[in-house]
């Protein structure tokens, strides 16, 4: 694939000046999963609100378009409402919770306070040091 590329590349006449732009690249400071956590929201409603309005009740937002209701509709059938909490269905028919931006903030300090203790990732955990200590102290039978 990269000699194809390669091998086009060379083929076309570029005018640097013209055809070429600048791409503006910028380091941000937080990292990207927080900067979702960080936006406030609008009204002080959560985010999945107009979710939870239509599983609950069928209803529609007021401002709401031909095109969101039919997001609105396709987005519905993955998610799962128990009493007043609403639950995102994964494809393994996991249920994940929705939180509000307060929540989360108090679930990521949380974990990373280490009260849930360890989250590696799964290759790590895997294939990672084995080591093979016994959960007790071992005492043998035979011999006093």
């Amino acid at each position: 694939m990269a000699d194809a590329l390669a091998t086009s590349a060379s083929m076309i006449k570029v005018n640097k000046q013209e055809d070429m732009k600048p791409i503006q690249m910028s380091i941000s400071k937080v990292p990207a999963h927080c900067c979702n956590i960080e936006e406030e929201e609008k009204d002080d409603h959560p985010w999945y609100q107009d979710i939870l309005r239509y599983v609950r009740n069928r209803e529609y937002s007021e401002k709401a378009t031909e095109n969101d209701k039919r997001t609105l509709r396709r987005l519905a059938c993955e998610y799962v409402l128990d009493g007043d909490i609403l639950y995102k269905r994964r494809e393994d028919q996991v249920l994940l919770r929705c939180v509000d931006a307060i929540e989360a903030k108090q679930i990521l300090e949380e974990v990373h306070k280490g009260v849930c203790g360890i989250h590696a990732n799964d290759f790590k955990m895997i294939y990672g040091d084995k080591i093979h200590v016994p959960p007790s102290p071992l005492h043998v039978i035979t011999s006093p």
